[in-house]
């Protein structure tokens, strides 16, 4: 007689077995890797190889016209990270967006076909799902003085009816005035100092995503009231911002982005945070899935040496989440760890910091580190 033994096991949220990671490089404080234009990619596509999935935001991969996501990160903006950190909103991969495109009214003729003719392009070239409207906003939005957004209210009624005709992911493009000669700029373009441009840029973006808690990215339209640069100045150029020199039109990289975004699952304890006049989420009819991940399901939060006063690095030893800073990417601030008091693993480098992530998994195949160090 044949004796057949069935074992009933109960279902393992897969999630929970993945080697995940997280990498943030905060936006306008002049880090020395990722303050420039996509120069944090390389070690974005480094943690990725050493990572089932990566999550990181826009500013990390974009480069202007230049993008190059790995197929294993996942890009949101900064706000919805910190969401995601405090364990209000979980995140749905795999998901096929269709991107609205909001445009500032301020935007002049040549900029309006500018901007038509890269969503040609980016349609014919990426085959991604863009509404073919052009969302512009009902008077000018007014950030071009690169410190406030004078007209939220018209920027976020041009997102909202973006939204309606069916946008789950948005790319804003506002009219943004820089002055090539001022110190800035010109520190930028040499490689020093922070984008001129990027405060102004997170701003835009974390304003729509805390109220429509979708994926959103930024891509400014500059306006420039300097000469262009001569042949001697654009070789001139620093290598870490040379793509911003490239073109003038910004988006396509950040379509790029949305599409690697993941779909945004509000947490029902956190609806109220995020019920606006724009915006109900328990009338969504979105419900958390096993497979959604979520902040516990993090294995490492690789950041900056001297950054760690934003919500993900505070937040991320609440949830066993191991925080590894690199002591050769450094900003203008002096927020380290162990002024905050939170735990965390110093690295020299990105290239250790991988070595890192290989061994600190949340499965079988972990490697204590400090038998490593």
């Amino acid at each position: 007689m044949t004796t057949v033994i069935i074992v009933l096991m109960q279902k393992t949220n897969p999630s929970s077995l993945r080697n995940i990671n997280c990498m943030i490089v905060p936006t306008g404080i002049g880090a020395s890797i990722g303050g420039y234009a996509g120069d944090a990619n390389p070690a974005c596509r480094l943690l990725a190889k050493a990572s089932d999935l990566l999550i990181t935001h826009p500013n990390v991969v974009n480069a202007a016209l230049l993008t190059d996501i790995p197929d294993n990160v996942v890009v949101i903006d900064g706000w919805l990270l910190d969401r995601f950190f405090a364990r209000q909103i979980a995140l749905r991969l795999n998901t096929k967006h269709k991107i609205g495109v909001v445009v500032d009214a301020s935007a002049d003729d040549y900029e309006r076909a500018l901007t038509e003719t890269c969503l040609k392009a980016v349609r014919t070239v990426y085959g991604v799902d863009i509404i073919e409207e052009i969302f512009y906003t009902a008077k000018p939005v007014g950030a071009n003085n690169l410190v406030s957004i004078s007209e939220p209210d018209a920027l976020l009624e041009a997102c909202h009816r973006a939204r309606l005709a069916g946008a789950t992911a948005l790319a804003i493009l506002c009219v943004l005035d820089e002055d090539p000669q001022s110190k800035s700029a010109q520190a930028y373009k040499s490689g020093q100092g922070h984008d001129p441009i990027g405060k102004i840029e997170a701003k835009i973006a974390h304003l729509v995503s805390s109220i429509f808690v979708i994926p959103t990215a930024h891509a400014p339209i500059l306006r420039s009231s300097g000469p262009k640069p001569s042949a001697r100045e654009l070789l001139d150029v620093s290598s870490k911002s040379s793509a911003e020199y490239l073109s003038d039109c910004f988006l396509a990289s950040v379509i790029k982005s949305l599409q690697n975004s993941a779909q945004i699952i509000p947490l029902p304890d956190s609806y109220k945070l995020f019920t606006n006049a724009y915006n109900q989420p328990g009338e969504l009819g979105l419900k958390q899935k096993p497979d959604d991940i979520v902040v516990h399901d993090l294995s490492n939060l690789v950041v900056p040496y001297d950054s760690c006063n934003s919500v993900p690095m505070i937040e991320a030893w609440k949830h066993d989440v191991d925080l590894i800073c690199v002591r050769n990417n450094t900003t203008d601030l002096d927020d380290t760890a162990d002024i905050f008091n939170i735990p965390h693993k110093l690295v020299s480098n990105y290239l250790e910091a991988a070595g890192y992530l290989l061994a600190n998994t949340n499965d079988k195949y972990y490697i204590n580190p400090d038998l490593l160090a």
